[in-house]
C-alpha cells in the first residue's frame, strides 16, 4: 500500500521559503523522513485526532465516534480505551504518565485513568466556560498548556469571546492567557529546552513562536512560517518538535518540517489523506504516527543524532 506517490515531495533541491523569500540555504536536517516506509497502521474511523505515545502504545481519538483508542504495535487492530470520550481531541501525558485530554464536547481539560475514569482539570477562565479545548501539552514541571478554538461549540455561544492559548498551574489553579489574537489556535509543542512554545493557527495557515517564562507568561510572539500560498489540501493543525528544535506540523499536502532559526520548511512528507495531527512513537521514538481523517499512518525517520523528542 506504500507508493512513491505518497513519498517525499521535496528534498534540498526543492526547498520552499514561506512568508518572506530568503536566499539562504538551510542546514541539512538532523531527522530525515524515510518516505518509502509510510504505511497504514489503522483505518475505518470517522475523524482521527490526538495521537500520543505512552512509551509502548499509541493513544488516539475518533472525535465524532466519541471514543479514545489504543494501538499497540504487533497486536493487530486498535482497541477501545474508553467511551464515551466527550468528543476528546488532543491528548498528552502528565509527569505521572496519566492521560490528559482536550475535550470538545465538555469544553474541559480532563485526566483519565483506568481506575478513576475522567476527572475535570479545568473548564473555565475567569468564571467563563471555555470554548472547546483542542490540544494540550505538559511542561516537565507540570505546567499544562492548551489551545481553545471554537470548533466544538456547536450552537453554544462563546462565553470567553475569543480563541485562546492558555497555561495552567494545576496545583494553584492559576491560569495565564498567553494569546487571544490567533483566529483558530490548534496544535502546540515546546522546544527541547521548554523555553519556546510553538502554536499553529489553522485559520491563517501559520505557525507561531513565543518565549515562555517559568510562570507560564509568554512574550516575543513571532511568525515562524506561513503556508497560506499553497494550494494543496490540508491545514496547519498538529505540531511536534524534535530534539534538534525543528518543528514538525501538519500542512497543505501532508507533513512539513520547519527550521525556526531560518524560517524555512526544510523537509516534507505527502500523506494519502489530509493529515490532522502527529506524534513520535516506536521503541526509540524515531517513528512518526500521523492521524489523517479515517486513518492512522506510521512512517520511519532516520536520526543523525539522538532519538526524536515526543513533545
Amino acid at each position: 500500500m506504500m507508493t512513491k506517490a505518497w513519498g517525499f515531495l521535496a528534498g534540498l533541491a526543492a526547498l520552499l521559503a514561506l512568508g518572506t523569500a530568503r536566499a539562504e540555504t538551510p542546514p541539512e536536517p538532523a531527522y530525515v523522513i524515510i518516505p518509502e516506509t509510510l504505511e497504514l497502521a489503522a483505518t475505518g474511523y470517522t475523524f482521527t485526532e490526538g495521537p500520543a505515545w505512552d512509551g509502548a502504545r499509541l493513544i488516539f481519538s475518533d472525535i465524532p465516534g466519541d471514543t479514545v483508542y489504543v494501538l499497540t504495535p504487533g497486536e493487530g487492530a486498535p482497541r477501545v480505551l474508553y467511551t464515551p470520550s466527550a468528543n476528546a481531541n488532543g491528548h498528552t501525558f502528565d509527569r505521572e504518565g496519566r492521560l490528559l485530554n482536550a475535550e470538545h464536547g465538555s469544553a474541559e481539560i480532563t485526566r483519565w485513568t483506568a481506575q478513576e475514569g475522567r476527572t475535570t482539570i479545568v473548564v473555565a477562565y475567569q468564571g467563563k466556560r471555555l470554548n472547546s479545548p483542542n490540544d494540550v501539552v505538559v511542561r516537565s514541571d507540570g505546567l499544562i498548556l492548551f489551545t481553545d478554538p471554537p470548533y466544538g461549540l456547536g450552537q453554544r455561544a462563546s462565553e470567553v469571546g475569543f480563541s485562546g492559548v492558555f497555561a495552567l498551574d494545576e496545583a494553584s489553579g492559576r491560569m495565564v492567557l498567553i494569546d487571544d489574537a490567533l483566529s483558530r489556535p490548534n496544535g502546540l509543542a515546546l522546544s527541547p529546552d521548554e523555553k519556546v512554545l510553538y502554536v499553529g493557527d489553522t485559520a491563517t495557515q501559520t505557525l507561531w513562536a513565543y518565549d515562555l517564562a517559568a510562570d507560564g507568561t509568554a512574550s516575543g510572539k513571532r511568525l515562524v512560517v506561513d503556508v497560506t500560498d499553497e494550494s494543496k489540501p490540508g491545514r496547519v493543525d498538529g505540531v511536534r518538535v524534535d530534539t534538534e528544535g525543528r518543528v514538525w506540523f501538519t500542512c497543505p499536502g501532508g507533513i512539513c518540517v520547519a527550521d525556526p532559526a531560518q524560517g524555512l520548511v526544510t523537509d516534507r512528507l505527502a500523506t494519502p489523506k489530509r493529515a490532522t495531527n502527529l506524534a513520535w512513537g516506536g521503541p526509540d521514538l524515531s517513528e512518526l504516527y500521523i492521524t489523517a481523517l479515517t486513518d492512522v499512518y506510521r512512517v520511519k525517520t532516520r536520526a543523525k543524532g539522538i532519538g526524536s523528542s515526543s513533545r
